[in-house]
């Protein structure tokens, strides 16, 4: 049920360590009883790190006067045009 959920931890946990990921098995080298199955599991850390680990941090911004007066004219958030980037 949350397979997708264990796989992303342990990959997120995998690169955040430096660790290689290792390759995924192949399906016919398994070995399954009765009633058992092979699944694919979908996965995305990007996905994952951004739902888990989005603690701000402060970063400093440098952008030319004219485009800091028009974009406070036009009511922009800097930080949310960052966020929403990405």
């Amino acid at each position: 049920m949350m397979a997708e959920d264990v796989l992303a931890l342990v990959l997120y946990g995998y690169e955040a360590d430096g660790h290689e990921i290792p390759s995924p098995s192949a399906t016919n080298v398994l070995t399954l009883k009765d009633g058992e199955f092979v699944n694919y599991i979908a996965c995305d850390t990007l996905k994952y790190r951004k739902m888990h680990n989005n603690k701000a941090v402060k970063k400093t911004l440098t952008i030319p006067e004219w485009l800091n007066e028009i974009a406070s004219e036009a009511g922009i958030i800097f930080s949310q045009v960052l966020l929403d980037a990405f």
